[in-house]
């Protein structure tokens, strides 16, 4: 069954380009488009269904960072995937904690795009070790980052590696032999007991205390070939 979604970005030949290359390799559908924010807010107020909006953020009557606030103010828990030519670290950082489930940029390869979308419908967010650098890198260390030895148990210690590494919930059921209902419960506690707002907070604790390791191999890799 295709994805639905929805396109926000002024630049008609952009966007009829962007169509083309994912409905014929993504197995998408387009349910929904607009040319700015303004725009947008209509569509998502009468699209009865759809599970993804890609989002640019250099777009005329409304920006894509207005927008965003607009988007997660009617519903926290909508996925948005930011797609900009604008790919600087510290907006990276400013969308993701607005709420945004990725950033792309806009030469990012056809296939890896693909992938980072594929994994936001199906997981609720695509961190590329880039991106988890900058969450790290601009967090500020405070009380709320209690020793994870002391605050989660080892069970939650797996699930939120397996987090970590954008794994599903059915995914991560299966790796541990626990049901993905028993993965979701693990996965509201420990936003509970890390008092954090989203996989982005999580994912920031799990660096932070140890948990989850990033790759330096890997994220110079994907720092050169971006």
């Amino acid at each position: 069954m295709n994805k639905r979604i929805i396109l926000a970005d002024d630049e008609n030949l952009f966007r009829e380009g962007l169509k083309r290359i994912l409905i014929e390799f993504g197995e998408f559908e387009f349910v929904g488009e607009a040319s700015n924010g303004k725009e947008l807010l209509q569509v998502v107020r009468t699209t009865p269904e759809f599970e993804l909006i890609i989002l640019d953020l250099s777009m005329p009557v409304m920006d894509g960072i207005t927008t965003l606030k607009e988007l997660m103010s009617i519903n926290a828990e909508m996925k948005v995937a930011i797609l900009s030519s604008h790919y600087d670290p510290a907006l990276i950082v400013k969308m993701i904690e607005l709420g945004a489930a990725s950033f792309f940029a806009k030469n990012e390869k056809p296939k890896e795009l693909i992938e980072g979308l594929n994994t936001i419908i199906n997981m609720g967010f695509h961190y590329s070790p880039f991106i988890i650098q900058l969450l790290r890198d601009k967090m500020i260390h405070g009380d709320r980052y209690t020793m994870a030895s002391d605050l989660l148990s080892d069970r939650e210690k797996e699930v939120l590696q397996k987090l970590c590494e954008q794994k599903t919930a059915k995914e991560i059921g299966k790796e541990l032999f626990i049901s993905s209902r028993t993965v979701e419960g693990h996965r509201n506690h420990l936003l509970e007991k890390t008092n954090s707002k989203n996989i982005a907070g999580l994912i920031i604790y799990a660096i932070e205390n140890g948990i989850y390791k990033v790759e330096i191999d890997d994220l110079m890799q994907r720092i050169v070939s971006s």
